[in-house]
């Protein structure tokens, strides 16, 4: 079996997901009128050939989506 410190990543998919929520105001609040509820979600492969993942989930109100991403 190999040891954590023997895996590389050598793959990331990232996703940019959107909730169009300010159509209908769903989740408004007093500081977030029109608020578009979005999460950045990515999935990290390694060379183990174990088919192990890593899967990271970040929400956001939809501003800052593409900081995440962009980070991934």
């Amino acid at each position: 079996m190999p040891r954590w410190t023997d895996r590389t990543i050598v793959a990331m998919d990232v996703f940019d997901i959107r909730f169009p929520t300010s159509d209908h105001r769903d989740g408004s609040d007093a500081m977030n009128a029109d608020p578009d509820y979005s999460a950045a979600y990515v999935v990290v492969r390694t060379d183990a050939g174990d088919d192990l993942e890593g899967h990271g989930l970040t929400f956001t109100i939809g501003r800052g989506n593409e900081l995440c991403v962009a980070a991934a």
